[in-house]
């Protein structure tokens, strides 16, 4: 699952510099509220599948940035 360490400051300079989709944007929001993959996937209307393959892209997107 993807950790969140980030400050408000840092997250807002990696979201500044990548593109995010809505959904990628409201995942991001949900595990800084610490929501599990099933209660996204609900909020979402989607299946879990979709939140893991969301969660990986996001995770390939901040790693280029970061590295």
């Amino acid at each position: 699952m993807l950790k969140l360490n980030f400050t408000k400051t840092e997250l807002e300079n990696i979201k500044s510099k990548i593109y995010l989709s809505d959904m990628q944007e409201r995942i991001i929001e949900y595990r800084l509220k610490e929501y599990n993959r099933v209660k996204m996937a609900e909020l979402e209307h989607c299946s879990i599948q979709t939140i893991d393959r969301e969660i990986n892209k996001i995770a390939k997107k901040i790693m280029k940035i970061i590295w």
